[in-house]
């Protein structure tokens, strides 16, 4: 990749009195990388090159691109061989390379036959000829220059030609060298030697002289010949003057380009633009000179005269002009002088005589055109601003000092009677000072201020202001061939009068024409618009578009000292601020002289073309073509529009847009030819440049396409992946959801189950307590009855006992004993109901706030062992506790230990001299607790009535008082933990016993 330098240049002019040219000078200063300009070439697109010791450069009229990077051993190059017009530019290098300029770009290249710049023959080197001062004056040079048929070879004192086909030679015994510099050269396909012997030019054909031409310039020894086969062009300077000289049906043609001050020894390259009329000459020290022409031609005041300062000119003759100082100019200078005295510059005027009207201070002078402008007779007293008449009257607008003490000056404006100041026919006045009037039609004026424009009416001499809502400095009133009306301003620039409307006008890019002077039409439409920063050209259609169209662009075409100017600021501040001559001449005032021109003849500079294949990357510089492409990381983007122009910058109209960024709309792109891009987001984006290239409002366009490529993360395939994520995820987490959502439920249910069941349990063990309650209560009820109607008889028993022993005051020792036996057995009686009842009632009480434990059933049964141990060892019977040692059980303590209290009790109550055995049994969660003794036992009605008592113990009559209360309690406490009793009568003797009870843990 080349590294390349650009430089944007500043404009440096140095403008030779005396002469119509400015030269720009440029050395390493402002631009060059080396001072010594060895050769100059335009190439096919019309880039100016450069050879210098320190790289090539390429020029488009603004600024200079150095290639000084190349893949040679130096940088040093000399001369430009080749064909411009093939795109096809060669330069020579290191040995065996070769640089080639193709395309706008220089490339090294291997040497070929196509591009060689040497050829060896005879055991002599012969060195491309193409220019004669591309090699040093050194003796012993041999040379060689190829035609279309054949090769010449030119040594010190002879040329030899041989033919391209047949191989034969002629020989030329003439010196073709002079002081070692060879004194041919060759115009499109005609080779001439310069004889200095003879003086004489002669034409040289396939090896032999065939003409010969006198021919003074190329002959004089003081002549320099500049030739440039690659560009054609040869070049004489001879003192100061250079000349060009072309060679045209059969006879040279020499003209005169410039005659310069002073012109340096050490030139070494020329080049003439005929396109944008430069000169250009390369210094062996000096570095570059543009020299450029230009057809305005500015004059000025002898240098015997005063400061070269003009205002108010006036057309004298067809081709002159006569200012205040009775000065007549062309544009060759100063032709006559009239010798006006004291004259003010700001107002001059013809009558219908074409007698002069100028002022003396507050004087009003005439001088006469048929005394040769030498008689002066002296008017009136007045302050005369502007001037005009008609077939019929006379028209004056002046100035008045104000009357009410204030500074300033109002002004009148007088219509008279006839073609003289004599008579005044109307007066019209105004509160400001005036500046400019005119006529609109045969019943309207137009006059303007420094404050306002206004229409008077000659018939009702009504005055209407027609712009009132702003204040304008009027300066001059224009009527167009068209019959528009055109009013320049101080300040606020130009408008259009339409309709008793004003429409302004756009500005320039420099707001430049908010000061307009005046305007000149041409014969082809074009407005001449003077003001105090240049000189602008503008069709008037475009204008008139405008107006119709806010939208429409207006380009103007300015021209400044680049052009040929002194000065770039015209004045204006008279009555007449430019003339129109009869030979078509415009001339224009300024502040450093007159300024004539041709306005056919004023070309209008354009570019033909626009490239766009430079670009500066973070600081690095890239050739492409059609297609950037940008890495993503890239922050700034320098974009280069080379556009080979030679004309003033200003004039240079191009437009960039770019899309894919905000408000997308067309820019100015300034005088270096960058557009600069930062941030730039991925993708294709198009570039599009605009050029003006005509008067009329034609663009060229070029488009590039720049493309950046995404991150990884800005892809297409990424962000569908992503969305692919984030949509899986989604679809995950609503699954995951509904799956959570569905196992809340259903964590919900079975809580909700849970507690159903809980509740349904609660419920259905309420319903069982309320059963339980209920029958509880209705055995209760039972039982209370039972006991209350068994307790009353004893008692009732004792009652009547008591009476009768009271009633019979016996005192009979046996009815006593018998009474008293009587009463004891039914308190007895009564004791154990009570007593039975109370731990029945202590029993239930408890089991409904005990909390089941869980202990050894052999433990429970030890105890009861040794609590009847006494009794049973009375009645001569033993206790046998065979109970599971191991066999733990959670059954309700108090209970089983009252049921088998009651149950051990009754079996030693009824079992003497005989034995009582307690066995146990599991078979899963039930226990067979039995008690099997060997006592007289129970009879069968007693075992067939608790048995069926059992089974439905609710509605059986409970029989307490012929059975008593010890197996009914037993039979209720069953109930309450669930199990059952089972009475078998032994074979032998006694009952057996054996509970079924259920072992599990109650909450």
């Amino acid at each position: 990749m080349q590294k390349y330098t650009s430089v944007v240049l500043f404009f440096i002019f140095s403008v030779i009195y005396g002469q119509q040219y400015n030269i720009q000078l440029y050395n390493t200063d402002n631009g060059l990388p080396q001072n010594s300009v060895k050769d100059i070439i335009k190439d096919r697109y019309g880039f100016i090159w450069l050879t210098t010791e320190n790289g090539i450069v390429r020029y488009d009229g603004m600024k200079f691109v150095v290639y000084k990077n190349l893949p040679l051993n130096n940088q040093r190059f000399t001369f430009f061989y080749g064909y411009p017009e093939k795109d096809s530019i060669f330069t020579t290098g290191d040995s065996g390379k070769t640089l080639l300029i193709n395309k706008r770009s220089p490339k090294v290249t291997k040497t070929s036959k196509r591009n060689i710049d040497y050829i060896f023959r005879d055991n002599v080197n012969y060195f491309l000829y193409s220019s004669n001062y591309i090699y040093t004056t050194s003796p012993g040079m041999s040379l060689y220059f190829p035609c279309q048929e054949g090769i010449y070879f030119i040594r010190e004192n002879s040329i030899k030609y041989v033919n391209n086909l047949s191989k034969a030679e002629e020989n030329l015994n003439i010196k073709a060298k002079y002081k070692n510099i060879a004194r041919i050269f060759v115009i499109d396909k005609s080779v001439f030697f310069i004889d200095n012997q003879s003086k004489k030019v002669q034409k040289i054909e396939r090896g032999k002289i065939v003409s010969s031409y006198n021919e003074p310039l190329l002959t004089d020894a003081k002549s320099k010949i500049y030739w440039s086969r690659a560009n054609n062009q040869v070049f004489i300077f001879n003192g100061n003057s250079i000349y060009r000289c072309n060679y045209e049906d059969n006879r040279f043609k020499i003209s005169k380009l410039v005659q310069l001050d002073d012109i340096t020894e050490n030139i070494i390259s020329v080049y003439y633009d005929k396109t944008y009329k430069r000169l250009y000459l390369g210094s062996s020290t000096y570095g570059l000179q543009i020299v450029s022409f230009t057809d305005f031609t500015t004059v000025q005041r002898p240098p015997s005269k005063p400061e070269s300062v003009f205002y108010a000119t006036l057309p004298y003759g067809s081709s002159s002009v006569i200012n205040n100082y009775g000065e007549v100019y062309n544009r060759d200078g100063l032709v006559e002088d009239k010798h006006f005295k004291s004259i003010i510059p700001f107002f001059l005027a013809y009558d219908q005589e074409d007698n002069i009207i100028a002022r003396k201070a507050s004087d009003l002078l005439l001088y006469q055109k048929k005394k040769a402008y030498a008689k002066i007779i002296s008017k009136r007293s007045t302050i005369l601003i502007d001037f005009f008449f008609d077939a019929k009257r006379y028209y004056a607008f002046e100035a008045l000092g104000k009357t009410d003490g204030t500074v300033g000056y109002s002004g009148v404006l007088i219509v008279y009677n006839d073609l003289s100041f004599k008579t005044v026919k109307k007066r019209f006045f105004f509160n400001d000072e005036p500046t400019k009037f005119m006529k609109f039609d045969k019943d309207y004026l137009l006059a303007g201020t420094t404050k306002g424009l206004y229409k008077i009416s000659l018939k009702t001499n009504k005055i209407i202001n027609l712009h009132p809502n702003t204040e304008l400095s009027i300066r001059n009133i224009i009527q167009s061939k068209d019959g528009n009306f055109w009013i320049t301003t101080s300040g606020k620039g130009f408008y259009l009068l339409k309709n008793n409307r004003l429409i302004k006008m756009p500005y320039d890019a420099d707001n430049n024409l908010s000061s307009s002077h005046t305007i000149l039409e041409d014969q082809k439409g074009f407005f001449w618009i003077s003001t105090n920063n240049g000189l602008f050209k503008v069709r008037e259609s475009q204008l008139l578009r405008y107006v119709k169209d806010k939208k429409t662009r207006v380009n103007y075409y300015r021209f400044s000292k680049v052009s040929g100017f002194k000065t770039n600021e015209f004045n204006g501040g008279s009555n007449v601020c430019g003339n129109k001559l009869g030979n078509g001449e415009f001339v224009f005032p300024s502040l450093d002289g007159l300024v004539f021109f041709n306005p056919t003849e004023i070309k209008s500079y354009y570019p033909e073309n626009i490239h766009i294949e430079r670009a500066l990357l973070d600081g690095k510089e890239r050739l492409f073509n059609q297609i950037l492409n940008i890495k993503p990381e890239s922050n700034r983007i320098d974009i280069f529009i080379d556009t080979p122009y030679y004309s003033n910058p200003d004039n240079l109209v191009i437009e960039a847009k770019l899309s894919g960024t905000t408000n997308v709309k067309w820019e100015s792109i300034g005088k270096d030819g960058k557009f600069s891009i930062s941030n730039l987001t991925y993708g294709n984006h198009c570039f599009v440049v605009r050029v003006l290239v005509s008067d009329t409002g034609k663009y060229i366009y070029k488009k590039i396409n720049i493309i950046i490529p995404p991150y990884f993360y800005q892809t297409l395939w990424f962000k569908i992946l992503i969305a692919s994520g984030i949509l899986l995820f989604l679809y995950f987490l609503v699954r995951w959801r509904i799956s959570f959502l569905k196992k809340k439920n259903h964590e919900l249910e079975e809580i909700i189950n849970s507690r159903t069941r809980s509740l349904s349990e609660t419920v259905e063990k309420l319903e069982e307590t309320k059963i339980q309650l209920h029958k509880e209560v209705e055995q209760q009820k039972k039982l209370i009855g039972t006991v209350s109607h068994d307790i009353t008889t004893p008692i009732k028993f004792i009652a009547l006992t008591a009476k009768e022993a009271l009633n019979k005051n016996s005192s009979s020792e046996g009815y006593h004993e018998k009474v008293l036996s009587s009463i004891y057995k039914s308190s007895d009686q009564l004791y154990n109901f009570t007593i039975t009842l109370k731990e029945y009632a202590d029993i239930y009480s408890h089991h409904r706030s005990d909390k089941t434990e869980l202990y050894s059933l052999h433990t429970l049964i030890e105890e009861k062992k040794v609590l009847f141990h006494a009794i049973a060892e009375t009645n001569n019977t033993i206790i046998i506790n065979n109970v599971d040692p191991t066999l733990w059980v959670w059954i309700s303590k108090n209970i089983l230990s009252a049921i088998f209290h009651n149950l051990l009790d009754n079996s030693v109550k009824f079992t003497k001299n005989g034995s009582i055995t307690v066995d146990s049994n599991i078979e899963g969660e039930t226990i067979i607790l039995s008690l099997t003794d060997t006592g007289i036992g129970m009879d069968e009605k007693k075992i067939e009535y608790y048995t069926k008592l059992q089974d439905n113990i609710e509605n059986e009559k409970l029989l307490l008082q012929k059975y008593g209360m010890g197996l009914h309690l037993v039979l209720q406490l069953l109930q309450m933990i669930e199990g059952k009793i089972i009475f078998e009568k032994n074979k032998l003797k006694g009952t057996s016993f054996k509970l079924i009870l259920i072992n599990k843990k109650n909450g």
